[in-house]
């Protein structure tokens, strides 16, 4: 049986694989990373693993013995190799023990060292390669504009290529992204990770605030915000929230019968001015930032309390990200200049 999936995350697509196995199908070949041939078989459970061994530019003899190496270890513990891509990504697979044997990289500094390698390829060496093939493209398309007198069809040919690729070095470095993240978790703390986070989107402050009391009433603590998703921790005690933005900021401080001024040539809205201005005034009150929203809301907690709190905002909205919209704008402009002086250029040949 053949299956065409897409996985950003490996975890996910390791996930998926056991999930396969116990309908009872075992994986036997992968081919171009989104093509997966499975054997049938009786229901079963196992774990699967991926790792990673290709050639560097500047390889060391460690590097040249790595994959016999790690072959003879992954048998003694009862892995199986069970084919690779032409990525070179090799995949294992074990029966399921429920123990610490379950584990491809039992330690930490092994798991970081593999999330390194795969954040070293595809966040940094695959995107430099696609550059470069960009490159190559608009090189080609302006000798070709030339060639053939401004031909409408080739220019709608350049334009689509032009897209796969800058999608391609998107996805590339958000691989890279998600890998690390995941690779340095243990197989505990990504099931643990995959229990208690959420995805969700809110407008208004009070709306986030009643979402995170809602969950500390569950025993859920907020323990950080990562790609639109929640965080959360079990945790017997209960809190209290609050949300903070540059808006509710200004408004606050004028209250109290001062300003808050952003620094002048924060053009992208980068400086950590009013994230300092807004921690040092929330720790007056006891309030601890475990948070930061799209870089433009913080959250923040203290044990629950029936006492008002005088550091309290009102119902504003928290959608608007201006570093993300800023950066937006940057990259359409940069992408219509870039339009138009190649135009400018063919036109003068």
């Amino acid at each position: 049986m053949k299956k065409f999936r897409f996985f950003l995350s490996l975890a996910k697509e390791r996930d998926w694989l056991e999930e396969m196995a116990t309908q009872g199908w075992l994986l036997t070949n992968i081919t171009l990373g989104v093509i997966y041939t499975f054997k049938e078989t009786e229901p079963c459970k196992k774990v699967y693993e991926v790792e990673r061994f290709a050639i560097s530019a500047n390889p060391t003899v460690a590097e040249l013995t790595a994959r016999a190496n790690a072959m003879d270890i992954a048998t003694q513990f009862g892995w199986e190799m069970v084919t690779h891509d032409e990525n070179m990504n090799y995949y294992f697979v074990k029966d399921k023990a429920g123990d610490e044997t379950d584990e491809f990289y039992d330690d930490e500094d092994t798991r970081r060292d593999r999330a390194e390698r795969y954040r070293k390829v595809y966040s940094i060496e695959q995107p430099l390669g696609l550059l470069l093939g960009e490159l190559f493209i608009s090189f080609l398309y302006l000798l070709l504009f030339i060639l053939l007198d401004n031909s409408t069809a080739l220019l709608v040919v350049y334009l689509l290529l032009t897209t796969f690729e800058l999608l391609c070095i998107y996805g590339s470095m958000r691989m890279g992204q998600i890998a690390y993240k995941e690779f340095c978790m243990s197989r505990k703390e990504w099931e643990l990770h995959k229990k208690h986070n959420e995805k969700k989107r809110f407008n208004k402050v009070q709306q986030l605030r009643s979402y995170l009391q809602e969950k500390s009433e569950f025993g859920l603590s907020l323990k950080g915000y990562e790609d639109g998703h929640y965080l959360f921790e079990e945790d017997s005690k209960r809190y209290n929230y609050f949300v903070d933005t540059r808006a509710c900021l200004k408004k606050r401080l004028k209250n109290e019968g001062t300003s808050f001024t952003n620094e002048s040539k924060d053009w992208s809205y980068i400086s950590l001015k009013w994230y300092e201005t807004s921690i040092a005034n929330a720790a007056q009150y006891g309030l601890k930032p475990v948070a930061v929203i799209n870089n433009n809301v913080l959250v923040y907690k203290r044990p629950y309390s029936d006492d008002p709190l005088p550091w309290e905002n009102g119902n504003e909205n928290i959608s608007f990200a201006a570093p993300t919209l800023a950066s937006a704008i940057f990259l359409l402009a940069c992408f219509i200049f870039g339009m138009i002086c190649g135009f400018v250029a063919a036109s003068l040949f």
